[in-house]
């Protein structure tokens, strides 16, 4: 169960969208939305203005200042978004989780570098909140989400650009035969259990393995059977596609609310490297995406 949910805000258009996907995942299971603002650091700010503008210490200045003007104003976006979200919704603020009826948030504001506070905090909640979609203001750069979902030990939730309510009952999952996918399956139980119906899509990409494509999507069909899940297996041919456009499409097809992927990638000092269906996913789907690596 998804009770304790980090949202990572940034006082643009992103936080509406950030904000109801978390609200969808923990409506009805008491949660607790932890949503966060991260400022920059002033060291990082300096070195920031330096690449920007490498004339007089005058002119350094005025551009730190511009930069640092710029964060707090977006702060105080971010807290008058999460203000007006949780009225709108009727979400009780407090500081931390109890065991009151109601989905409760809290608002934190802190100094630091993005993807290393992101990484610190997204390891004390069940689940991480960025948003997703199209590269805009806002959302983190690709190299950044893949980073947090590599490296954070726990599912992340990318939303799209446009802001939903729908609760999830339509999910798709884009199935292959490999941990990634059955981690990131399992992550996904609370929300699964929710479901009136799940499409497990299996790609085919070459004709000769269209036997194993069909008998491990069937076989993860049985076990969300098992659990009482209304699942369905499709195998798909990309014709021409990438296999995560094939998917897409597909879940689109179906009306699915979200898609359940495995994050498929590995870093390499601080550098990562990713399968070309995840960086599909990272450069943004029109639906949420959960995603563990």
């Amino acid at each position: 169960m998804f009770k304790t949910v980090l949202a990572v805000l940034s006082g643009t258009d992103c936080d509406r969208p950030v904000l109801s996907t978390g609200f969808r995942t923990v409506v009805g299971r008491n949660g607790h939305i932890e949503c966060l603002r991260l400022m920059p650091d002033p060291a990082d700010l300096i070195a920031q203005a330096a690449q920007v503008e490498m004339g007089s210490m005058m002119l350094l200045s005025d551009t730190i200042t511009a930069i640092e003007q710029e964060a707090k104003n977006r702060t105080e976006q971010a807290r008058t978004n999460f203000t007006a979200f949780c009225q709108s919704e009727n979400i009780q603020t407090q500081d931390n989780p109890n065991e009151t009826s109601s989905v409760t948030a809290a608002f934190r504001e802190e100094v630091g570098d993005e993807y290393d506070r992101v990484m610190d905090h997204a390891r004390t909640h069940d689940l991480v909140i960025l948003a997703g979609g199209n590269d805009r203001p806002g959302r983190l750069p690709e190299e950044a989400l893949g980073g947090i979902i590599i490296g954070s030990g726990r599912p992340v939730l990318l939303a799209p650009a446009d802001e939903t309510k729908a609760p999830f009952r339509r999910v798709a999952i884009a199935w292959k035969d490999a941990a990634e996918a059955a981690r990131a399956v399992t992550a996904a139980m609370p929300i699964l259990e929710n479901a009136s119906r799940i499409d497990v899509y299996s790609v085919c990409e070459q004709d000769k393995r269209a036997g194993e494509c069909v008998k491990t999507s069937d076989a993860l069909v049985n076990c969300l059977r098992w659990h009482g899940l209304n699942a369905t297996s499709n195998l798909l041919v990309p014709e021409g596609r990438p296999a995560a456009d094939a998917v897409l499409d597909g879940a689109q097809h179906a009306g699915a609310d979200l898609l359940v992927m495995g994050g498929y990638g590995h870093s390499r000092l601080r550098e990562f490297v990713f399968g070309g269906f995840t960086q599909r996913i990272l450069k943004g789907a029109s639906l949420p995406v959960l995603l563990f690596h």
